[in-house]
């Protein structure tokens, strides 16, 4: 059986990153599915975030990517570089759990 679970970093595409982009993103990909399974992101202030589907799902929520769009397109369209499954590991181990979608446990469109 093959592994279908592939890393990738990229680096803001400007040299002036906006204080509220991460310089660095990292992503755990099934490239089978076309899934981001997990995400890390590295801001230039040393914080590093890290968001999953589990995180997302906690509390019922359905999240099947993490990214909206089809992803191995974009790796396609974007300069992103092939990393280890260790690389990501590293960083993601340093991260805050930091949920994007649902930071709640609710989806954002339920909120009033």
């Amino acid at each position: 059986m093959t592994n279908s679970i592939e890393h990738y970093r990229g680096r803001w595409p400007d040299p002036d990153v906006p204080a509220d982009e991460p310089t660095w993103s990292y992503y755990e990909v099934d490239v089978v599915a076309d899934v981001v399974v997990r995400t890390v992101d590295v801001f230039a202030d040393d914080r590093i975030e890290r968001d999953s589907i589990a995180l997302e799902e906690r509390k019922g929520d359905r999240c099947p990517s993490l990214v909206e769009n089809p992803f191995m397109e974009t790796v396609r369209s974007v300069p992103l570089d092939p990393i280890t499954p260790d690389e990501f590991e590293e960083v993601w181990q340093q991260g805050k759990d930091t949920p994007f979608w649902f930071p709640d446990g609710f989806p954002k469109t339920a909120q009033l």
